[in-house]
């Protein structure tokens, strides 16, 4: 489910500033329903909210942090002893790629726009072959902790550090962007002050992820995605009955406003938001999300055995679909409710903030509670997930290799939590002060969006080609960078086609430089490039011990 989220898609989102007054008088004009619960109590919250509020929060950090008494020793810190089954895989990577900003980007979006974002969810069905037949065979056999640890194996330790470093910085400005956005969407619906929040989202992640490692993390995205989920019920149920479960007379209401808009088969490549450039630009988005992702992928290396692994890919592909075709519609809904009630709307009001509005004027107390108990899910289960995968990917790629190669696995152990704190409090303080970092955000933000067809361009030029050596693979990616830089600083061309763009001219150059250098022996790779010997056959890779 990313839409302005996940790797190489992602954006800033302004702050909320809600003119609370404002939409007092508005909905005090329109009967004031509202006004006296939120003067009731707390000043903003009720109580009722916050107790579902506050019984989510504490039972997020416990559930995470139980499974933390039963760890020996990396592997069961950072994979979860690879003994997970794969339905709690399949919902955790779901999860993992909604957050906040994806729950209220689409309402806002529809708000604006229509449903021209909506074919992408054939995309996640369309790839899932592909990664299965490219990637998780590849890695799981392998028996990796990143998927850097390949490209060392396919090509050099060069190739296997830039990548990992590059992973890390872009993650961690991903990681700063989501808890900046949520908890300016939470400061401005409780009342609470944004760094407070920001602490609370940033911290109290932090601490079930450092003590419960990848199998907390992975139950407690289960938990989330259940709270996430009814919050997204609950409001397609209230607008439902708002509109005395008549369907049919929201969807005239939103078609009559030209939301329901699917298609646009333009061709024109300038233009953003086309069926071609939104179905291409997903197909390699995700193809890059769930085969070179180390997010995504480090999910896939907890799972008990191959069989699990790949069924938990599939499972995911069909979970994510109904989720995501849910968001769409309630967001009709939401659009729907403010047309017909529009005297609870203020003047000042921007579509950016649909979500919220809709969460302070509609919505009933302790429902409103769990719908911004949903919100903090999405991007928990988000901030847990990526700050995991950088104390993985820096444990592995970098502590291992360089600092300690030898140490007992309790070392290891030790290290990865105090890694997995570190990397969230390091993000939680960015998250800080990203309103004053937009221009260096915004830079990470595109810089993403430009890596992320050429990192699956170099992984797929590794696992399909014989040819392929490092010097022109990454001679390939870097002239491919520089021409996909300057498409998107000099050329109106749609911000989909960067990685398509970045992608083909990746495995094209990468391929042709290849030539002008000495061949890899084919004996070295075998196992590591797709029919060439059994996937994955090479090795244990250079990992810290499973045990002491």
């Amino acid at each position: 489910m990313m839409f302005l989220t996940g790797m190489g898609s992602f954006k800033i989102v302004p702050p909320l500033t809600i003119d609370r007054e404002a939409l007092f008088e508005a909905v005090d004009a329109a009967g004031g329903r509202w006004t006296s619960f939120w003067e009731h109590e707390l000043g903003h919250f009720g109580a009722l909210d916050w107790t579902v509020l506050a019984i989510y929060f504490i039972g997020s950090i416990a559930l995470g942090s139980y499974f933390g008494r039963r760890q020996q020793d990396t592997e069961d810190f950072l994979l979860a002893g690879r003994k997970m089954s794969w339905l709690p895989v399949a919902i955790s990577i779901m999860a993992t790629n909604t957050s906040a900003v994806s729950y209220m980007g689409v309402a806002a979006y529809i708000y604006k726009q229509n449903l021209m974002l909506y074919p992408n969810v054939i995309t996640l069905v369309l790839i899932t072959p592909l990664v299965l037949y490219l990637f998780v065979n590849f890695y799981y056999n392998l028996k990796v902790y990143t998927a850097y640890e390949y490209l060392e194996k396919r090509f050099n330790p060069l190739v296997r550090s830039i990548a990992s470093v590059l992973f890390i910085f872009l993650r961690l400005c991903w990681l700063a962007t989501m808890i900046y956005a949520t908890s300016i969407a939470l400061a401005e619906i409780t009342g609470v002050s944004q760094v407070y929040c920001s602490l609370a989202l940033g911290l109290g992640t932090s601490l079930y992820t450092m003590l419960g490692g990848m199998e907390g993390v992975i139950w407690t995205d289960v938990a989330q995605a259940a709270v996430f989920m009814a919050g997204v019920l609950f409001i397609g149920v209230y607008v439902l009955m708002d509109f005395g479960w008549d369907a049919g007379q929201i969807y005239s209401i939103a078609a009559e406003a030209g939301k329901t808009q699917m298609a646009d088969w333009t061709l024109d490549p300038t233009i953003d938001i086309t069926v071609w450039s939104v179905v291409s630009g997903y197909l390699v988005i995700n193809l890059a999300s769930y085969g070179v992702d180390q997010v995504v992928l480090q999910r896939y290396f907890t799972a008990k055995d191959l069989r699990s692994s790949r069924r938990s890919v599939i499972a995911n592909a069909f979970i994510d679909g109904p989720a995501t075709t849910l968001l769409f519609l309630i967001s009709l809904g939401i659009f729907a409710y403010f047309q017909k009630h529009a005297d609870r709307l203020p003047a000042n009001f921007s579509p950016d903030r649909v979500l919220p509005y809709f969460v302070i004027t509609a919505l009933p107390p302790g429902i409103s509670g769990l719908v911004i108990a949903g919100i903090m899910a999405a991007t928990m289960s988000s901030i847990s997930s990526g700050v995991n995968s950088i104390a993985t990917a820096s444990l592995v790629d970098f502590y291992q290799r360089f600092i300690r190669r030898e140490a007992p696995a309790h070392h290891y152990l030790g290290v990865s939590r105090w890694m997995s704190l570190f990397w969230g409090v390091t993000a939680t303080v960015m998250g800080l002060f990203v309103g004053r970092l937009g221009t260096v955000l915004e830079i990470s933000a595109k810089t993403n969006s430009f890596f992320t067809g050429i990192l699956l361009g170099i992984f797929l030029l590794g696992i399909l080609t014989l040819r392929a050596n490092w010097q022109g693979t990454s001679l390939g990616a870097l002239v491919s960078l520089l021409i996909v830089i300057y498409a998107g600083t000099f050329t109106r061309t749609s911000f989909f086609l960067y990685a398509p763009l970045g992608l083909g001219l990746t495995m094209l150059l990468g391929y042709l430089f290849s030539l002008g250098f000495p061949a890899m022996s084919p004996e070295s790779l075998r196992g590591l490039v797709k029919g060439h010997g059994a996937d994955g056959i090479q090795g244990d890779g250079a990992r810290p011990p499973a045990t002491a």
